[in-house]
């Protein structure tokens, strides 16, 4: 039986660039660092001779985020698409999402379009979205509600 959700992860070409991304330009917390290898993480995995390193942010709401680095096997070029099957992304919550657009632009987010609106059947902003890629081509979408 299901309790929670625990983390989403995240594969990465570079552990310390990746984890400097989310913490300089998302404000995320680190938290544990763990390199691993050997009979267990061979286990979970499924790779003989597995060996990775990873990382948890947070921003202390319980939910966190696991980067993780393979040193073996090593990882393929990546490059999946929103619509691809198997895609994922991570979505956050922000207060001001035009000013975050701009913020996290100059420190170089690469988004996809600008934020989209939604309105409600008065014609009021109800919501708004946008989706952006980390360095490794992770999606992440971020979205303001009113």
């Amino acid at each position: 039986m299901l309790k929670s959700f625990y983390h989403t992860g995240f594969v990465v070409k570079d552990l310390e660039t990746s984890a400097r991304f989310y913490a300089e330009v998302l404000g995320m917390q680190m938290g544990d660092r763990i390199e691993r290898q050997g009979e267990f993480v061979e286990q979970v995995l499924a790779f003989p001779g597995a060996h990775i390193d990873r990382a948890f942010l947070d921003k202390g709401e319980g939910h966190k985020l696991e980067l993780v680095q393979y040193f073996s096997p090593a990882s393929g070029p990546g490059g999946v698409e929103r619509n691809d099957l198997g895609a994922a992304h991570l979505a956050f919550f922000v207060d001001d999402l035009d000013r975050f657009y701009t913020e996290t632009s100059q420190k170089g987010l690469r988004y996809n379009n600008p934020p989209a609106a939604q309105y409600d059947g008065n014609g009021n902003v109800s919501m708004k979205a946008c989706y952006a890629q980390d360095p490794d081509g992770n999606w992440l979408e971020f979205v303001e509600i009113f």
